[in-house]
């Protein structure tokens, strides 16, 4: 029995630094990521952990079990106010390269190097030979980063628990392991001969004033949170000095989602110069979408406006993007060349749900797979998605979904195909790189009618390795394929090279043509009328693309064996990053 409890005893020294640290690592990353996108934060993240780590092994001297808890309570006491405020601060210079890697040298690289020297401190198990530190930091590194980035976003309980609250969780417990382990001198005798008096610091005196501290710690540590609102939020946040509302944020599977409205200027309200009466979700440091409000909201052809779920009238999209997705009702039939009945869509990546309103609107089925439960629930609460019915929702990642669809058509359970798939599954620089493949598009062909319409939003630069990826690899799979963008004016050969736009690729296994638009289009809407009337005037030259390819055109084909677009899309989420703060002033990016 003893050599159970000693092998469990060793287990519980070996696991729980790297627990303890990927915890840390898991909560900072959180935070950071609505100040600086998932691409800017996790550029030299892991080198400065693994950094932190080594640094914390190989170092010769030590400092006593006591020293190291409260160097360690106090950095995670600082933990929340120095992560949120050194984002803040850094993000403001506009440098999403070197911006966060300096919040990671000054707030994160320190509380790595003081947990693992805490930890090596406190078990003689964890102070290997000095010829085997490299390789135990190493394996310390692999063992955090496992449970970061694997395990704890797995722990849905956790999306309810600030990162205020770990921080300071843990400095209390760094503070009681601080008190219990000082050593209080036992009281020297003052006669020769007579024995030393024991001491007063007994078992039961640590536990009483830890007990005592923890008492103290909890009616305090709520003051040494950080400035970010609580997520979930329970009411609208109203800022005091500063023109922003926060309807809804959440921590959930994709990030913090949330709500906001900049509300109209009081006497301002026609002005022109700042932007306001808006509503957007945001997704982390990324805008999913968005909507005009207020003295915004403007319709034509005498037809009523969306309502949210309160009642209050929503304007136009801030997105033509979105917009230019229900084109795919202009396609013709390739056999008549006449218009299609549509009646069944699919959409994969819902957004605030533009487009899949407006096909419900003109009477299609719409079918709808989102990955993140909060991103479906902001859609239907605030920006004016009706309920699509039953069985029409499907809160997953849409690889499965799509695999399991045809499979059931194959096997004849089902009979239902689409007509039309609208994929827009871009969010914060990136794209989910597994459904972009040429085995997920051969999957999306068995769900679609034979002349059924794909049409996949992209965002980026039209001429970059990127953009090759995804259209060669749509040429592939489906043969024929058009491309409009979605900015106000024509395109001119140089911005091919430099703008970061949103670019809709509709494809078919037969050719595409398109209908003009008609005012029965429009659904009362001046940007639909807008975007769809000019539609010939928004295509691409695809030739463009595929004439700049420097390789084999079976190069550009992705695969699940071979799929480097998300690598790609990282290193664009600096650029993005820099879009969204001309978007957005920098203050509405640091209120979340």
């Amino acid at each position: 029995m003893a050599s159970y409890a000693a092998q469990a005893s060793k287990l519980v020294q070996v696991t729980s630094p790297p627990v303890a640290l990927s915890l840390i690592l898991f909560v900072y990353e959180r935070a950071l990521v609505p100040i600086y996108a998932s691409g800017p934060t996790n550029y030299m993240l892991d080198w400065v952990v693994l950094g932190g780590i080594l640094i914390a092994v190989v170092q010769p001297f030590r400092l006593s079990l006591a020293v190291n808890a409260l160097v360690a309570a106090v950095l995670l006491t600082a933990a929340p106010n120095a992560t949120y405020w050194a984002a803040v601060l850094t993000s403001r210079r506009k440098d999403p390269v070197w911006g966060p890697t300096y919040t990671h040298l000054s707030v994160l690289f320190p509380l790595v190097v003081a947990l693992v020297s805490f930890f090596r401190t406190g078990h003689s198990s964890l102070r290997p030979p000095q010829e085997y530190r490299p390789m135990y930091a190493a394996l310390s590194y692999l063992a955090t980063s496992y449970f970061a980035k694997t395990v704890w976003p797995q722990v849905s309980s956790l999306n309810e628990i600030s990162d205020s609250t770990v921080y300071l969780s843990l400095a209390g417990i760094f503070y009681a392991t601080w008190i219990s382990s000082l050593q209080v001198q036992p009281k020297k005798s003052t006669k020769k001969g007579e024995p030393t008096k024991s001491t007063w610091w007994t078992r039961e005196a640590r536990v009483a004033v830890v007990g005592l501290f923890f008492a103290v710690w909890w009616a305090l540590h709520p003051k040494l949170a950080s400035p970010v609102l609580p997520h979930p939020l329970k009411e609208p946040y109203d800022h005091a000095a500063f023109p922003l509302r926060v309807l809804s944020s959440v921590q959930s599977i994709t990030g913090l989602i949330s709500v906001a409205e900049i509300p109209p200027p009081p006497g301002e309200e026609d002005s022109e110069e700042i932007m306001h009466s808006v509503r957007y979700l945001r997704a982390s440091h990324s805008i999913l979408g968005g909507v005009w409000t207020d003295q915004k909201v403007m319709v034509i052809d005498d037809q009523k406006p969306v309502f949210d779920s309160e009642g209050k009238p929503l304007g136009d999209s801030i997105y033509a993007a979105f917009v230019l997705q229900e084109a795919v009702r202009f396609v013709q039939s390739p056999s008549s060349g006449k218009s299609r009945k549509f009646t069944n869509g699919l959409i994969i990546g819902l957004g605030t749900g533009i487009s899949a309103t407006a096909f419900q609107r003109h009477g299609i089925s719409t079918t709808i797979v989102e990955i993140d439960p909060a991103v479906y629930d902001a859609a239907r609460n605030y920006f004016g998605l009706p309920d699509p019915g039953p069985g029409k929702v499907f809160l997953e990642d849409a690889r499965g979904w799509v695999e399991r669809q045809r499979a059931s058509i194959e096997s004849g359970e089902t009979q239902t195909r689409f007509d039309f798939v609208v994929h827009d599954c871009f969010s914060g620089g990136g794209v989910p790189q597994h459904i972009f493949t040429s085995e997920f598009w051969e999957d999306v062909k068995k769900i679609l009618t034979p002349d059924g319409i794909v049409v996949v939003n992209f965002a980026g630069i039209v001429k970059s390795e990127a953009s090759r990826l995804v259209v060669f690899t749509l040429l592939k799979s489906f043969g024929h394929c058009r491309a409009f963008h979605d900015l106000l004016d024509k395109m001119s050969p140089e911005q091919y090279e430099s703008d970061f736009i949103n670019i809709a690729v509709f494809c078919a296994q037969t050719p595409l043509s398109f209908r003009t638009a008609r005012t029965s289009d429009f659904l009362g809407s001046p940007l639909r009328r807008h975007v769809l009337e000019s539609l010939s005037r928004r295509e691409l030259d695809l030739e463009v693309i595929r004439s700049s390819a420097d390789k084999a055109e079976e190069q550009y084909i992705l695969t699940d064996a071979r799929n480097p677009l998300g690598k790609l899309q990282e290193e664009q989420g600096h650029h993005h990053w820099s879009v969204m703060r001309d978007v957005l002033a920098d203050k509405y990016w640091e209120i979340y």
